[in-house]
């Protein structure tokens, strides 16, 4: 449930209520005791419908495109590091060979 439609429930809740008890105050002695004790449990129950109730509706990211471009250029970027580590790797190769042939001269 959207957030703005769950306010617009509570105001129309709130509107109902005051107008029973504008019309009929006896009837509200009675009934308010079972409205505090139901309020805590119902208010949990909207609160789990909407945390978790729009999580089977696929949805169409709007920003999308933006996400794939930014996928696109982090793989370019990783890609280059991975150039990058190659090349040090065998720069340091051969270093490492130039040395022991030089200690074994």
């Amino acid at each position: 449930m959207k957030r703005s439609r769950l306010g617009w429930i509570t105001l129309c809740v709130l509107v109902a209520g005051l107008g029973i008890y504008a019309l009929a105050p006896g009837v509200m002695a009675v009934v308010l005791p079972y409205a505090l004790l139901a309020a805590c449990p119902i208010s949990m129950l909207l609160m789990m419908k909407s945390m978790h109730g729009e999580q089977g509706t696929p949805h169409e990211s709007e920003d999308a495109p933006t996400l794939q471009v930014r996928l696109a250029r982090l793989k370019a970027q990783h890609a280059a590091l991975d150039e990058k580590i190659g090349a040090l790797e065998r720069d340091e190769d051969k270093q490492t060979y130039r040395e022991s042939r030089a200690r074994r001269s």
